[in-house]
């Protein structure tokens, strides 16, 4: 079952204790989904929300919304009432994620999502928002990555 948009940001935050940009989230949360929907073929994606093609590579409208906000600063804790960490079923997804990219810069991230191959190369069109990214073309992505 796939998460809210908002619990998989959380979750990220929490893992990477709460020190990732609202640019950062948006590009590891692509790379856990992509990942996500790698290892279950398409069944299992991480969010239930599709991504889009934006100037800076692939973003959840929903996170963006939430956390504009912060600007290019760490996302805080304090947009949830909850405390308490949460755990998921995806936390083997997100750590294999940081575990592989965590530590890129903002700019390697967006670069690594603008891999000309992927989906969004393949959706983006310049100066436009709003051009969904199909699970699909995003599930082409891991396997054109691991070959």
């Amino acid at each position: 079952m796939a998460l809210s948009s908002s619990m998989a940001l959380r979750r990220l935050c929490e893992l990477k204790n709460w020190t990732i940009t609202n640019l950062q989230a948006q590009k590891l949360l692509y790379f856990t989904h992509m990942i996500a929907l790698g290892k279950s073929n398409g069944a299992n994606p991480l969010v239930n929300e599709n991504f889009e093609a934006w100037d800076y590579g692939p973003v959840l409208p929903s996170v963006y919304q939430e956390v504009k906000a912060f600007g290019d600063k760490p996302i805080k804790p304090y947009l949830w009432s909850h405390k308490t960490p949460v755990v998921t079923p995806f936390d083997d997804v997100f750590h294999e994620t940081l575990s592989e990219i965590g530590g890129l810069s903002s700019s390697r991230l967006v670069a690594e999502s603008h891999w000309p191959e992927g989906a969004w190369a393949e959706y983006y069109r310049a100066g436009s928002r709003g051009r969904e990214i199909p699970n699909d073309a995003i599930l082409a992505e891991y396997h054109k990555r691991l070959h």
